[in-house]
């Protein structure tokens, strides 16, 4: 089950990295298409924090319900100033068809 959860992190992190590359305004923006490798970074970091919690004295459920909260609050909080790498305007050009968007 490990090597599953790699395999998905890595194809959806590759993934994000294929897609960022189609839109000009991210290749033109300095270190805006790290974004996703950023998000992973992150995410490991906050990982690691919540593995740290399964040693309190709960129920295997309050454990869980505990590192699922605690990560997503980390990964929340972390992320909010790492959308500024993100340029103002995002042009990403998908089988042919412009799609253009605003960060906020």
């Amino acid at each position: 089950m490990g090597a599953d959860l790699f395999g998905s992190l890595a194809e959806s992190t590759c993934a994000a990295l294929v897609v960022s590359s189609t839109s000009w305004n991210l290749m033109s923006t300095d270190d805006a298409v790290f974004f996703p490798l950023v998000i992973t970074a992150v995410g490991i970091f906050a990982s690691f924090i919540s593995v740290q919690f399964v040693h309190i004295k709960m129920t295997v459920e309050g454990k869980l319900r505990t590192q699922l909260i605690l990560s997503s609050c980390l990964m929340s909080l972390v992320c909010i100033p790492i959308l500024w790498i993100l340029p103002e305007q995002l042009d990403i050009t998908f089988a042919g068809n412009l799609y253009a968007g605003t960060r906020w």
